[in-house]
């Protein structure tokens, strides 16, 4: 169970933390570039964004049973590893939310921001979130290998020989 849990976790983590680490890093600047309007570029990273943070919802939810598995049988990395994911799952609400903000402020039908400094200061933010989002998910990368590797090493109780 452990290791399907893994693999999971594995799976939903490359493509919430990847797919975040490609579109912010190449994605977006390419679209800017190529278009000639930038309202069409962010109307398409509008629909992205919602795609990357429903992905973020299901890794956080793998993220809390890794967090969970771990501190079974080490505490200290689990308790980590739950601070981490709370980060990231406030990060997550904080996205949904301004994003929420900025839909309400773009005119879609007539291509057009309806207040511009409204939308300057929630896009602010919303890149701010998707930097702490970013920066948890690597934090809890990290500390899952390590941990991953820390549990790995322990005997299963199970099969322990007896002393003596």
């Amino acid at each position: 169970m452990i290791l399907v849990c893994r693999v999971l976790l594995l799976f939903s983590f490359a493509l919430f933390w990847g797919g975040l680490t490609f579109y912010t890093g190449f994605v977006v600047r390419i679209s800017h570039d190529v278009l000639s309007d930038p309202m069409d570029g962010g109307l398409i990273t509008q629909r992205v964004t919602v795609l990357l943070q429903d992905l973020g919802v299901v890794t956080v939810g793998f993220m809390g049973l890794n967090s969970w598995q771990v501190r079974q049988q080490a505490s200290r990395f689990g308790n980590v590893l739950l601070i981490v994911t709370a980060i990231l799952a406030l990060s997550l609400l904080g996205l949904f939310l301004v994003h929420a903000q900025l839909d309400a402020v773009i005119d879609v039908a007539n291509n057009d921001i309806i207040d511009p400094d409204q939308f300057d200061t929630g896009h602010r933010r919303y890149n701010q979130l998707t930097t702490v989002e970013w920066i948890a998910s690597l934090v809890y990368l990290v500390v899952t290998v390590i941990a991953w590797r820390t549990v790995d090493r322990q005997p299963i109780p199970d099969q322990e020989s007896p002393a003596g």
